[in-house]
């Protein structure tokens, strides 16, 4: 069970492709960014998984940029080469822009393919076709540096508070780009949580929703969700907020309603 309220600074993840929808690639991208995200202070509101697929990729996006309260909506995957990755033609007709062929993105696949090319791993140091798709992005945006591949991450403006981030689906990609490039740049601006977890052991989860009750009308600057801990009897009660000390006393009056011994 969650209560949650409402987030001044949230963002929503929309990872892109029909291998996690067939259960075939487990999606440890949308871990890594909630993660990352809630510390950084911007703890994801939702996840919308989405197939390889123009208008289904669009309407997401469409949904995630017009959320009130969600100031970071970030795409990840489906920007390669191949003819099913669609994910910047999506963006450029969820937000009414063209595709144009950015140079610096450009610049980079011919840097990558002369190094190939020079490595002997293939047989041309001429950017393909394929190749050059990962070029063409929604205009207006802005190249995201990836140094550990080819299609370049793009960053782009939707209004002066709200930001649209397109990432690549490789893991080692994106967790690079997010660490190096994504935090420091883009969520540098927000506020740690603080968290405080609560254990009761052998309580049935039922037993805390009329003390989680109390706790949403006293303290609606927090968020309290419980979690059961099956293979340990145990319910954790995690307590989190912007605001320390509003924190520390929704812990305590979380004790006075049900005691933790």
């Amino acid at each position: 069970m969650h209560m949650t309220q409402t987030l001044t600074r949230s963002a929503v993840l929309i990872p892109v492709g029909d291998e996690i929808l067939s259960g075939h690639t487990l999606d440890t991208n949308s871990q890594f960014l909630a993660r990352q995200l809630f510390t950084a202070g911007f703890p994801v509101r939702r996840i919308e998984v989405v197939g390889d697929h123009i208008d289904a990729i669009a309407a997401a996006v469409r949904r995630a940029a017009n959320e009130e309260g969600v100031s970071h909506v970030i795409v990840s995957g489906g920007i390669g080469p191949t003819p099913d990755d669609r994910t910047f033609e999506a963006v450029a007709v969820a937000l009414d822009r063209p595709l144009i062929l950015d140079e610096t993105a450009l610049a980079h696949i011919q840097n990558l393919v002369r190094r190939m090319f020079d490595a002997g791993w293939v047989e041309s140091a001429e950017v393909s076709e394929a190749n050059l798709r990962s070029a063409m992005v929604p205009q207006g945006s802005e190249i995201i540096r990836n140094r550990r591949g080819m299609a370049p991450a793009i960053a782009m403006r939707l209004d002066d508070e709200r930001m649209l981030l397109v990432l690549p689906g490789i893991p080692r990609e994106l967790t690079t780009i997010v660490e190096e490039e994504l935090l420091p740049r883009y969520f540098g601006d927000g506020s740690t949580p603080h968290v405080i977890e609560v254990r009761y052991t052998s309580v049935p989860e039922a037993e805390m929703y009329a003390p989680m009750r109390v706790l949403e009308r006293e303290y609606p600057d927090v968020t309290v969700g419980s979690y059961p801990q099956m293979e340990r009897h145990e319910l954790l009660i995690r307590i989190r907020g912007n605001d320390e000390e509003r924190v520390r006393a929704a812990a305590v009056r979380l004790r006075e309603l049900k005691p933790d011994v």
